[in-house]
């Protein structure tokens, strides 16, 4: 009797242990998908902060709430508009969905250099 309440504390442990290591591999892949998340973001946000600078080098003269007037102003004329949509439609006719986004962001990046 002493002996299987022993066995079954030790199966107890045992599982217990298990738990905490499976909830720890749980913890340390969020913190890689997070990471990953992260990484992506913040290559993107330095890609666009390229193309502000390539296209208007004196972005650097102005501040955050300034610069964001100059884009949205500028992202509201009749000629930009068209030329969104017009590269919209392209992108539609040429690109066939892809299910891997990684490989849309490695494209993207080939064009803009």
């Amino acid at each position: 009797m002493i002996e299987s309440k022993n066995d079954a504390s030790r199966n107890l442990e045992k599982a217990l242990q298990e738990l905490e290591q499976a909830k720890q591999r749980v913890a340390n892949e969020k913190k890689k998908q997070n990471e990953k998340k992260r990484k992506a973001e913040n290559h993107h946000k330095y890609i666009m902060g390229g193309i502000i600078v390539k296209y208007f080098p004196d972005c650097y003269r102005y501040d955050e709430g300034e610069l964001n007037r100059i884009l949205s102003v500028a992202l509201q004329t009749r000629e930009c508009q068209q030329i969104i949509s017009k590269i919209k439609s392209e992108g539609r006719e040429t690109t066939p969905p892809q299910s891997n986004p990684t490989n849309a962001e490695n494209e993207s990046e080939g064009g803009t250099e």
